[in-house]
């Protein structure tokens, strides 16, 4: 099988390490000064048994120069590494790699990419996806995988069968990625999204490691956000865990998690934009649809927008 994997960022590049310690061929398409590093130095890795992995052990194409001929419709497998806001770009860039009878997912937060990728792509070759597997890049350059957590998985009611979600799993299990197969993708993703717009955005105002936010007061904060959420899904008629469930789920992660930084903390202290528009943005536009009023969401949105660059 090859499998291409497009953004290689800091999970991105976890994911391509991991898949090149089995037999499979792997794909990178990079760009920029990063991209060129790991062209001629390969991947730095480190945490949960990866290391070093060199250049040649990658098939690696750049979005600088053409493509050549042989990379067109040629991979079995394509995974979107990437932050929300980088995905329709890179979505046009998975239709050209990947084949007919393949099949993509997209690692990325929020709502969404599932149907962005669906449109491009066909909702056939296209599996929901999401992942608690934390990674981040230091300043030299080097990837530290800092919680090995899984990768899910799930079908659309048009997606690909179940022999290919199968095959895919097979094959990230022999990576050490710790795929995880659901019957249900919308309530897959919306697992996670209720944890992030109810983490991200109080963490990145306020200036909080994950931990902090076990503060009754501010936990408080956290669980009216779920409740505004949890009307939008009910609308939208997702199976979603009760509040009482959904709290011990929280305060378990933010507990794991206690000495992380969320990304998007890391983001707006970097100056870069993140993610809220597919979040709580996303959720408060979704429930605006419904007749829903969202002020907290809509609330934290605004906020975290305005500290973008």
């Amino acid at each position: 099988m090859r499998i291409s994997v497009l953004g290689v960022g800091a999970l991105g590049s976890v994911v391509a390490a991991s898949l090149a310690n089995t037999e499979h061929e792997v794909h990178l398409h990079v760009r920029g000064e990063r991209g060129a590093h790991l062209m001629v130095e390969g991947l730095h890795i480190q945490g949960h048994g990866l290391e070093m992995v060199d250049a040649d052990r990658f098939l690696i194409t750049c979005e600088e120069f053409e493509v050549p001929e042989g990379f067109h419709e040629a991979s079995d497998l394509v995974i979107l590494a990437c932050k929300s806001h980088a995905l329709p770009h890179l979505v046009h860039i998975a239709k050209r790699f990947l084949r007919e009878d393949g099949c993509a997912f997209a690692l990325t937060n929020g709502l969404g990419h599932t149907g962005a990728l669906a449109r491009s792509l066909g909702p056939q070759r296209v599996l929901a996806a999401t992942t608690t597997h934390g990674a981040f890049i230091h300043s030299s350059g080097r990837v530290e995988w800092a919680g090995k957590g899984e990768l899910n998985l799930a079908s659309t009611p048009l997606g690909p069968g179940e022999m290919m979600l199968h095959r895919i799993q097979e094959v990230l299990t022999a990576g050490g990625l710790n795929p995880i197969v659901h019957s249900d993708a919308s309530a897959m993703v919306w697992s996670k999204l209720l944890l992030n717009i109810a983490i991200n955005p109080i963490a990145a105002l306020a200036g909080l490691q994950n931990g902090e936010l076990l503060s009754p007061d501010v936990l408080s904060t956290c669980l009216m956000v779920y409740r505004e959420a949890a009307q939008v899904a009910s609308m939208e008629r997702v199976s979603i865990p009760n509040e009482m469930e959904f709290e011990t789920r929280l305060r378990q992660v933010l507990e794991t998690t206690s000495d992380n930084t969320c990304s998007m903390l890391q983001d707006i202290k970097a100056g870069r934009r993140t993610e809220i528009d597919a979040l709580n943005q996303a959720v408060a536009n979704l429930g605006e649809e419904h007749g829903l009023r969202m002020p907290l969401n809509h609330l934290l949105a605004v906020l975290v927008q305005a500290c973008h660059p």
